[in-house]
């Protein structure tokens, strides 16, 4: 269509009545009114169907996601029995040859105590490898330790650790750079699985009213995505980061390439693990953890020489940082590298920014910092993450508001597969720090939720500008790509506690319609 006629939200503390005219892929005009134009060309909304920009996931996984749905997912499975049923289904319908690497994702280690021995049971005869909900520990089974060659007398690799149990042994977990030890030895994927990959998750994404994605890539997965960009298969504009290791720019340095469609100026650093697996790197020790402070990964002085050099040539800089001390440490390198956030290039970014110090929050506007936050990571989390850090931590965490008071420039994402990439669930956490069925009451930490404007915002604008292209997507204003999601409701209307039965009924992108609920 080139017409869409109806409510839309273009940016304010509501929707309007408009008509908004797309040309050659591009939004060519945005009038205000009630019109009354007919024809084929012509999109009327109805009943309350609200036409927002294209949403943007800011930090997702679209490869790592696409071939994890073809394997074990463990959402929703409680307890020891519940994994096992599920491996065994598995097992009966695909049935992978004898020695073959079978792998699942999304055992939740927060809620349920599982080992290698407990696998053995239903896989004897299969290395077995499956990613803990946080993506940074992986549990194993016996016949995957022989296989990767880890027994008891292997050392811990520097950053990560091979747990034990009570008895000494290994138990079959696998933290942070241990998880990786291990995977290294399953064999990678070909190319076709790559691609095909891709395809299942673009199309999920399309799904989601998803029109952008920035995504996280290591140097393994890092040709897939070459192969694919400009390609007629890809639909959503892609701005992928490259995941370096060294923070050694003549070691990870890369080709910097941009188009309409496609933008890879920008690397990806980890300076501590995760919350759940406790290597999230913290101040003071965990308050379940009493000698445990977690992992930091980098220090200062390395990471602002590599930010100084990487940004020196023009490249962007993304950094994971979950406890107060790793957000510390690189809000600290970024200010060691005189980096100030003014030019299109000099826009560093903090991944998940979950834990914060006080002193810590208003800095991110002061250095020019973008807080890259996943409102799904709260609302997953909010069960185990007062036991984890404590009450005086947890009203610091995931620190939407404040961040945004002090001026910080905040983008949404999800971080999938590690959580839904629904931005509709994201909006809801955003706005109500509840869980979809309304749990807590009244909100975890609720004086952290933000507007719905200011949530929108954060899934457009702020990441478009995290990404560098706010000056081609993430407004309905003429001269920017034509696109655009519909709504089945009015998120500004709709009470806070419903936004989460809002769903998308149409994806634009470039003027074209590229997913239709119950249509094409």
């Amino acid at each position: 269509m080139r017409v869409i006629i109806g409510k839309a939200w273009l940016g304010g503390d509501g929707c309007e009545s408009v008509r908004v005219t797309s040309e050659n892929g591009k939004i060519a005009a945005v009038e205000r009114g009630d019109f009354l134009d007919q024809g084929s060309d012509v999109l009327r909304l109805s009943g309350n169907q609200t036409l927002i920009p294209g949403l943007h996931d800011a930090h997702v996984h679209l490869i790592v996601g696409g071939l994890q749905m073809a394997q074990i997912d463990f959402t929703g499975a409680h307890t020891v029995a519940a994994i096992q049923e599920r491996i065994s289904d598995f097992m009966s319908k695909r049935r992978p040859d004898k020695g073959q690497w079978v792998q699942g994702f999304g055992i939740e280690q927060t809620e349920v105590n599982v080992t290698r021995t407990e696998f053995d049971l239903v896989l004897p005869e299969n290395p077995f490898f499956a990613w803990t909900h946080d993506l940074h520990s992986a549990i194993v089974n016996s016949q995957a330790l022989i296989a990767a060659r880890v027994d008891g007398s292997t050392s811990n690799p520097a950053g990560g650790s091979f747990e034990r149990g009570a008895d000494g042994k290994l138990n079959g977990m696998a933290r942070e750079t241990a998880a990786y030890r291990i995977r290294e030895h399953i064999p990678a994927p070909d190319a076709t699985e790559c691609h095909e990959a891709f395809l299942r998750a673009q199309r999920y994404a399309l799904s989601l009213g998803i029109t952008t994605v920035s995504d996280s890539v290591r140097p393994d997965l890092l040709q897939a995505y070459l192969s694919v960009a400009d390609s007629p298969d890809q639909l959503v504009r892609m701005n992928i980061w490259r995941v370096t290791s060294s923070f050694d720019l003549e070691t990870d340095r890369f080709e910097m390439r941009e188009s309409e469609k496609f933008r890879s100026k920008c690397f990806k650093g980890f300076s501590d693990g995760a919350l759940g697996s406790r290597t999230a790197s913290f101040w003071e020790p965990y308050s379940d953890d009493p000698k445990n402070t977690g992992t930091l990964l980098v220090r200062e002085g390395q990471l602002a020489r590599f930010i100084r050099a990487a940004h020196k040539e023009g490249f962007q800089i993304a950094m994971h940082a979950i406890g107060d001390r790793a957000n510390s440490v690189v809000l600290d390198a970024i200010e060691m590298a005189t980096c100030n956030g003014i030019g299109p290039e000099l826009r560093p970014r903090i991944e998940h920014c979950q834990h914060l110090r006080e002193r810590d929050i208003e800095r991110f506007a002061k250095l020019g910092v973008i807080a890259s936050m996943q409102p799904v990571h709260c609302t997953a989390d909010m069960g185990f993450a007062g036991a984890r850090v404590g009450a005086e931590r947890e009203a610091r965490s995931y620190a939407w508001r404040s961040l945004r008071d002090a001026g910080a420039m905040l983008a949404f994402g999800s971080d999938w597969p590690i959580e839904t990439m629904s931005p509709i669930a994201g909006i809801h956490a955003a706005v109500t720090r509840t869980r979809a069925d309304g749990t807590p009451a009244g909100g975890w930490h609720a004086e952290q939720c933000v507007s719905i404007r200011d949530a929108l915002r954060a899934y457009t604008i702020g990441a478009a500008c995290a990404a560098g292209w706010e000056q081609r997507i993430g407004r309905i204003e003429p001269g920017y790509h034509a696109d655009l999601c519909i709504l089945s409701g009015d998120p500004f209307t709709c009470a806070p506690e419903k936004i989460c039965a809002l769903s998308v009924e149409r994806t634009i992108i470039g003027g074209k319609t590229v997913y239709e609920r119950n249509g094409a």
